[in-house]
């Protein structure tokens, strides 16, 4: 998709150019070079060492803290904070342009929505942490800045991306020198809005730390059988796995930037805190996608988009040999009730239609939803004969 029709790509890679390439500030209209040295030598002393603990808002202690210092101090700061709300929904474009407003006249600010915007141009709604972790998030952009600014093979928006995108990425997934100037130990969203800007068909828009690991922990099912170590690309690829099959009637572009937040899968996995309750949500899922029995399997079903259906034939011809009973508990009532359980769902998944029926066993739904449940604990349970064996011993306890 073309990601620079929406103001937040197209923003931080002129952003980049400006303030990191030309060494010019992007949101006053000042051609003043901007020397990085000195400004982030009196950022260090006023807002680090200066360190404000009252209950002040940031607004007032920021105020305070630069009364009298350098305007390229300011403009870089102003830039810095411009960056941390730009991408963000939950701040309207007004705001976000007043921040400047404190040490710039109106006349010195850029002005217009293309530089100050919310709506479907930003990428997220981070919530109150982004806002309230505030302070620690400046700290987190200008540590990485500085470190950008400072490096002499940094040439081009390319190149200040991928330095941007290691500095993040070593924030999220490895250790920070605790020595390093602007430390923080604060988990910080800024990180993941970073990747996200610098290279959206990589990272998704996802700028919760919470939200990626309950995702990963729910989905964990979807790419069981692949090997992949790295939490990005296992979102990724969990997205691409469920692509097909949900969000069916979303828009293209709103699909591909928030999928994880579209109306048929948030409920999947928002709100599952403990890992309890993401091993059932992850369970639950799978067992809706396979009793979502259709005419034959494997079959696309037209809604806008496709999504694979299982066969309703092969389901019936399953519960018909097994007499409607469980086959654990011997559970039947009314030839009803049971359901047909895919003793693989990823075999299934990956190649629907070579299923047959000595892949289907009937289970009531108790025995069915520990069968899949069982499966996240060893794929023994993969063969009839050890999950039946399980259930049995399980239903006899």
């Amino acid at each position: 998709m073309n990601w620079q029709k929406y103001h937040s790509y197209r923003v931080f890679d002129e952003f980049l150019r400006s303030v990191v390439i030309d060494r010019r500030s992007y949101v006053t209209v000042s051609n003043e070079p901007l020397d990085f040295t000195d400004a982030f030598d009196e950022i260090q002393s006023r807002f680090v060492e200066g360190f404000d603990a009252s209950k002040a808002s940031f607004d007032e202690k920021a105020e305070q803290q630069f009364q009298g210092a350098a305007s390229n101090t300011k403009r870089l700061f102003a830039n810095l904070e411009y960056l941390w709300s730009m991408p963000v929904r939950s701040i309207t474009g007004e705001i976000k342009r007043s921040y400047a407003l404190r040490w710039f006249a109106d006349r010195e600010i850029v002005s217009g929505t293309r530089y100050f915007f919310s709506g479907d141009d930003t990428i997220a709604n981070p919530g109150m942490w982004h806002l309230t972790n505030k302070y620690h998030e400046i700290l987190s952009l200008c540590r990485i800045f500085k470190i950008v600014a400072e490096d002499p093979t940094v040439k081009t928006v390319e190149e200040a991306k991928l330095m941007i995108e290691t500095l993040a990425y070593d924030a999220i997934y490895g250790e920070i020198d605790s020595e390093s100037e602007f430390f923080t130990e604060n988990k910080c969203s800024i990180y993941h809005i970073l990747l996200h800007l610098a290279f959206p068909d990589r990272y998704e828009a996802i700028v919760s730390e919470n939200h990626k690991t309950r995702i990963v922990s729910v989905f964990a099912h979807v790419i069981a059988e692949e090997a992949i170590l790295d939490r990005e690309r296992r979102i990724s690829r969990i997205r691409e796995k469920l692509y097909d099959s949900h969000g069916v009637t979303d828009d293209s572009d709103r699909k591909r930037r928030w999928f994880f937040y579209l109306e048929d899968v948030k409920p999947l996995w928002i709100g599952r805190k403990t890992r309890r309750d993401q091993r059932t949500a992850s369970v639950m899922a799978e067992l809706r996608d396979e009793e979502d029995a259709g005419e034959l399997e494997g079959e696309r079903m037209g809604n806008t988009g496709y999504r694979l259906r299982r066969s309703g034939k092969l389901v019936l011809s399953a519960k018909m040999r097994d007499r409607f009973t469980c086959v654990a508990c011997e559970f039947h009532y009314d030839d009803q009730i049971v359901q047909a359980h895919h003793l693989d769902p990823l075999s299934e998944r990956k190649q629907p239609e070579k299923t047959g029926l000595k892949d289907l066993i009937t289970l009531c739904p108790n025995c069915h939803y520990i069968a899949h449940y069982l499966l996240r604990k060893s794929y023994v349970y993969k063969r009839k004969d050890g999950l039946v064996a399980e259930l049995r011993k399980l239903n006899n306890s």
